[in-house]
């Protein structure tokens, strides 16, 4: 009798098998491709600087920038259009026209 019901168990197991083994074979439905905003980012204002913070001014807004790459204290008092990406808070400048 053990061995009826291990044969038996067996099929069932196999059936099963083959049953959730046609499921692989559904296509599924393809995502459409995504367009992410570009992280760059332009802003025209007047630089300010503060203390060792420098801020852009814009319709009474400030933004707070920073740059590895150009030195923004010089533009202080000027209007400027500055390009870079945001991290935070903090617009790191990339480039000042």
């Amino acid at each position: 009798m053990k061995k009826k019901t291990n044969v038996a168990l067996f099929l069932v197991v196999l059936g099963f098998g083959v049953l959730l083994g046609g499921c692989a074979g559904i296509p599924t439905v393809k995502q459409p491709d995504v367009v992410a905003e570009s992280p760059v980012v332009s802003i025209k204002g007047m630089v300010s600087v503060s203390g060792d913070k420098i801020f852009i001014l814009k319709d009474y807004i400030s933004t707070e920038i920073t740059s590895r790459k150009v030195d923004l204290k010089q533009y202080d008092g000027q209007s400027v259009e500055v390009t870079g990406e945001f991290s935070g808070t903090t617009l790191y400048v990339d480039e000042v026209n």
